[in-house]
């Protein structure tokens, strides 16, 4: 809100006010170390929303993939908690524990959909024959293909730079996506040969990249064009 009204010429105020937002949600739920009832969907959305305190957030993350593994790689959240643990691992770099969630084949788990012989999204985890076999609720995972796995992340609403940082994880060995801005479409392609990992990305004119490869604490810039980069994973 407050870029906006910066944009629209009216004067600012909106940061303030997100401000006491912030204190008064720190105030009310807040609690030894942890968010309200510290369940899954209680620690993800303040990290997912940027409410958690930067010297919080570490803590936070741990406790929440602490919960996901004590629950056999489960989430525990509904349908609104469940896009904010993506959210919140995704941005902590946490990405494997996504793919573990993912590949689990119990309920609640995407694989457990399809281990059951659902062949779209399912409007419930265990793909229930009495609920929708084709439901949009649950697609929440679509987003971390995209800006997890390839790494496409939009920096400005402008779209004249993005970032792309993908993540390898599991035992995936290639990734691929392509998104079509209305600058053009933005291309990324990778893929791990044993600790190998090789990255083709590809930008449109007007846009430039920052590429950050994985265990890489730095961007490489590139402009418009493609260009391939190759690193060493450590083990």
């Amino acid at each position: 809100m407050e870029s906006a009204a910066r944009v629209l010429g009216y004067p600012t105020g909106a940061a303030a006010a997100a401000d006491r937002l912030a204190a008064a949600f720190e105030k009310a739920y807040w609690k030894n170390g942890s968010y309200a009832s510290g369940s899954q969907t209680s620690l993800a959305m303040p990290l997912g929303l940027g409410l958690a305190p930067a010297g919080a957030r570490q803590g936070l993350v741990e406790k929440l993939v602490g919960d996901i593994r004590a629950h056999g790689n489960h989430t525990t959240a509904g349908d609104i908690g469940y896009r904010y643990v993506l959210r919140a691992l995704m941005e902590a770099g946490r990405g494997d524990v996504i793919y573990d969630m993912a590949v689990e084949e119990t309920a609640p788990s995407y694989a457990g959909q399809i281990a059951r012989g659902a062949t779209s999204l399912t409007e419930a985890w265990d793909a229930n024959p009495n609920s929708s076999q084709n439901h949009l609720m649950l697609g929440h995972i679509e987003e971390w293909f995209y800006a997890g796995l390839a790494g496409i992340r939009p920096e400005d609403p402008g779209l004249r730079h993005v970032e792309i940082r993908p993540q390898a994880v599991g035992d995936l060995t290639w990734g691929k996506a392509k998104w079509e801005t209305f600058r053009g479409p933005v291309a990324v392609e990778w893929k791990r040969e044993g600790r190998n990992f090789h990255l083709q990305v590809s930008v449109p004119p007007g846009m430039t990249a920052g590429v950050v490869l994985p265990g890489a604490a730095t961007a490489s810039k590139m402009a418009s064009g493609a260009r391939s980069f190759d690193t060493v994973m450590l083990p």
